[in-house]
């Protein structure tokens, strides 16, 4: 199901539906979900907000991660304790995020019960694990993160607002500065994560997007998702009603195929 655009409530379809991009019908091929309602499968011409994830999707989170995977090594040399105890802390911390993921506990607070189950297994203060996480995971990467936007994503944001469609993200964890490392701060209207007061809820939980449709004044139904996960990203998506694509892929490896299957015939080189 990678790169296809999928409706809501979405499973199976038909391999061959027609779609609707701001008026222009271009061929949908592929298993894009099973129909829900009685109209067109794909009506992308009444998509007025997109909310697309952060990590892996906006920049390529690869390459991030390996080059902070050598800084942590070499860290070891100069702070040996700090930098092992940042190594089992960010192995507990990710790992417990996709424990909570699974789970989907409706009346837990997510970000808090990650940061105290990280704590109880790694045998370190709440205290100690937030200040290696803000270091290791989220102020560190910042300067390498400008270094690797996913290739298109400044023409498909300029496309997408030329047509009117409204920008917002909802990612796990804030996302502000990302956004300012990669130049893209001033397209987003709205700027959502797990961790605000509203949400409190991880990925696939629907809530984070809902929030962030309400926060851009769309509905569900009128509101497409980009991730890089579909047991995430798009699991979510389905959930809250809204369309799904998923970027990354074969089919859309970056923004550049994408902004041409949804906008208009681009070049391909961007």
């Amino acid at each position: 199901m990678n790169g296809r655009i999928q409706p809501y409530g979405a499973s199976v379809a038909p391999p061959t539906e027609l779609c609707n991009i701001g008026g222009r019908v271009v061929p949908h091929q592929g298993r894009i979900g099973r129909v829900v309602d009685s109209g067109p499968v794909c009506r992308l011409g009444s998509i007025d907000a997109i909310v697309l994830d952060v990590d892996g999707t906006l920049y390529r989170q690869g390459p991030v991660r390996r080059q902070m995977a050598l800084r942590l090594a070499a860290a070891c040399v100069t702070q040996p304790l700090r930098t092992r105890r940042a190594v089992r802390a960010i192995r507990a911390f990710r790992d417990n995020l996709e424990t909570i993921r699974t789970r989907l506990q409706e009346n837990v607070d997510h970000p808090a019960q990650q940061l105290q189950r990280t704590a109880e297994q790694t045998g370190m203060s709440e205290e100690l694990i937030q200040s290696l996480i803000e270091e290791w995971m989220f102020k560190r990467p910042l300067a390498l993160i400008g270094s690797y936007p996913r290739k298109g994503l400044h023409k498909f944001l300029g496309r997408a607002l030329q047509r009117g469609i409204r920008l917002g993200v909802f990612s796990e964890y804030p996302s502000e500065d990302k956004l300012q490392c990669l130049g893209v701060r001033d397209p987003f209207s709205v700027v959502v994560s797990s961790c605000d007061p509203e949400v409190r809820r991880f990925k696939p939980n629907p809530a984070g997007f809902l929030y962030a449709a309400r926060q851009l004044g769309s509905r569900p139904e009128t509101t497409l998702v980009i991730g890089d996960r579909d047991d995430a990203d798009g699991a979510g998506a389905r959930a809250a009603g809204m369309r799904y694509v998923e970027i990354g892929g074969r089919e859309f490896p970056s923004f550049v195929p994408l902004c041409r299957y949804l906008f208009e015939n681009e070049p391909t080189s961007s």
